[in-house]
C-alpha cells in the first residue's frame, strides 16, 4: 500500500464521522490479540490541556532515558503527528504496512456484518499495535473526546488514569452540564486504578471523587496549597511545587497548573509503579518542554503569537494572558473559528482586549464563515476587515501594527498551522 492510499482510505473512513461507542473498537482490538494491553500506558481525558501535561511528562521520561510513546488528537502539522516514538513521527512506510494489516480485519469485520470501525477507531488499533511492536517503555494516550465512549478507552489496567481541566466543550456528545461532562470523562477511570487530576472545580471533583471511590481507585489532585509562583514573563514562569524549583517555557498561569500534574504523575509513577525518574529528569523536561500552537511567538518584529484556544475555558486563559503579557499593547487579532463552537462566547470574553480584528475562514467545512464573525464583532464596536487567506490576514495585520502592537493569532488548531510556519523573511 502506498501513503496516498492509505491517507485516501483514511479519508473515506472519516465520512463515518464521529460515532461514540466501543464495540467496534474492541472488536478489532480482539482481532490483534489486544496489544494495547501488552503496553504500559498513561490514559489522560479532559477539555484543555491534555496535550502539555503529556508533553511535560514525555519529556521527563525521555530525559530519564525511557522509550515514551504518545497517541495524539487532533494533530497540527502532519497527519503522522498522531503516532510518535520519542517525539519522531511513525514512517510513512509503517503507517501504511500497519494499516494495510488493520485494514484486512476491518474488511472482514465489515463482510461479517454489523462492525465498521471509524477513522479514529482504525487508528487507535495502528497506535496501540505499533507501540506494542515497538516495545515502547510507556504510551501516553490522549482521549479524542470525551472519556466513556471514546475509543481510547480500551485498557484494562492503565498505570495511571489521568484528567486535565475539565470544563464545557462538545456538549452536542458529552452532556449540557458540567457535571455531565465530568461524569463523561471520568468513564476513564478503572477499578482499583490510581488517577492524577487537574485542581478542578468543586463540581467537578465532586463528580470525580464519587466514581473513583465507587470503583475503590485512589484520586490524587495536583495540590494549588504546594504552589508558590516565583515569577511570570514573556520567556516563561518560574515555580516552587512541595518546596522544589521549577522552570518553564509555556506562557500563561494555566501551564503552571499544568506542570504541577505532571508532576505528580511523574512522582506518582515512580512512587506506585517504581519508575526510576529523578528531580533533575522532571525539572529538565519541564523546562525544555514545547508545545506548539499554545501562545507560541512566531515573530519578533512584529511580535506575533499563535494560540489555539477553541473552546470556552481556553478563550478565559488566553484573555488572562492577554492582559498578564501584553499590557498597554495594541492587540490585532487574526481568528478564524468553527462554527460548532460557541464563537458568541468567544467574542463576548476577549472583546475587551480586541483593538482591531482580521477574520478568515478555516479550511474545513466545518470552518465558520468569515463575514459572519465579522458582522459579530463589528456590532461591538470593534474594527474589522475581512481576509481570504492566511498570507493576507498577516498582510493586514502588519500594515496596521505599529511598535506598540502584538498580533495573536487565535481559533482552532486546524487553523493555525499556516500561521506557525510564518516566516519573517517571506
Amino acid at each position: 500500500m502506498e501513503y496516498t492510499v492509505a491517507m485516501n482510505y483514511i479519508e473515506d473512513k472519516n465520512k463515518l464521522g464521529t460515532v461514540p461507542g466501543l464495540v467496534n473498537v474492541k472488536e478489532l482490538l480482539l482481532r490483534l490479540d489486544n496489544p494495547q494491553n501488552k503496553c504500559a500506558c498513561l490514559h489522560i481525558a479532559g477539555t484543555n490541556g491534555k496535550g502539555s501535561i503529556f508533553a511535560f511528562v514525555q519529556e521527563a521520561l525521555i530525559k530519564a532515558g525511557y522509550k515514551v510513546a504518545r497517541y495524539i488528537s487532533p494533530t497540527i502539522f502532519d497527519y503522522r503527528e498522531r503516532f510518535q516514538i520519542n517525539k519522531e513521527y511513525i514512517s510513512e512506510k509503517r503507517f501504511c504496512e500497519l494499516l494495510e494489516k488493520v485494514s484486512k480485519i476491518v474488511d472482514d469485520m465489515v463482510f461479517e456484518g454489523g462492525y465498521d470501525p471509524t477513522a479514529f477507531e482504525i487508528e487507535t488499533a495502528i497506535a496501540f499495535q505499533y507501540f506494542y511492536e515497538e516495545n515502547v517503555d510507556f504510551v501516553l494516550v490522549e482521549c479524542g473526546m470525551g472519556g466513556l465512549l471514546d475509543a481510547t478507552n480500551v485498557i484494562d489496567n492503565p498505570l495511571l488514569t489521568v484528567f486535565a481541566s475539565i470544563s464545557m466543550d462538545h456538549m452536542q456528545f458529552l452532556g449540557d452540564s458540567l457535571e455531565e461532562i465530568a461524569a463523561n470523562k471520568a468513564g476513564i477511570i478503572k477499578p482499583n486504578g490510581h488517577c492524577v487530576s487537574y485542581a478542578q472545580e468543586e463540581v467537578v471533583s465532586k463528580v470525580l471523587d464519587e466514581i473513583s471511590k465507587n470503583l475503590c481507585a485512589k484520586m490524587y489532585y495536583a495540590s494549588t496549597d504546594a504552589l508558590k509562583i516565583l515569577s511570570m514573563d514573556i520567556e516563561g514562569s518560574k515555580f516552587l511545587y512541595k518546596e522544589k524549583e521549577y522552570d518553564i517555557s509555556l506562557l500563561g498561569e494555566h501551564q503552571i497548573y499544568n506542570a504541577i500534574v505532571a508532576i505528580e504523575v511523574l512522582e506518582k509513577l515512580s512512587a506506585i509503579n517504581e519508575v526510576k525518574i529523578e528531580y533533575e529528569d522532571i525539572y529538565d523536561g519541564l523546562k525544555e518542554t514545547k508545545w506548539l500552537g499554545r501562545l507560541t511567538r512566531v515573530s519578533e518584529n512584529p511580535p506575533i503569537y499563535v494560540d489555539g484556544a477553541h473552546n470556552e475555558a481556553a478563550w478565559l486563559f488566553l484573555k488572562e494572558a492577554v492582559n498578564k503579557y501584553f499590557t498597554n499593547k495594541k492587540i490585532i487579532y487574526i481568528i478564524g473559528v468553527l462554527k460548532d463552537k460557541e464563537y458568541t462566547r468567544m467574542v463576548d470574553i476577549l472583546k475587551d482586549t480586541m483593538d482591531y480584528v482580521i477574520t478568515v475562514t478555516p479550511n474545513t467545512p466545518r470552518g465558520l464563515s468569515k463575514e459572519i464573525l465579522a458582522k459579530l464583532i463589528a456590532q461591538c464596536g470593534i474594527e474589522v476587515d475581512c481576509a481570504k487567506s492566511s498570507k493576507m490576514a498577516i498582510e493586514l495585520a502588519k500594515k496596521k501594527a505599529d511598535k506598540d502592537s502584538v498580533i495573536l493569532v487565535s481559533g482552532s488548531l486546524s487553523f493555525i498551522l499556516d500561521y506557525l510556519q510564518y516566516d519573517e523573511e517571506d
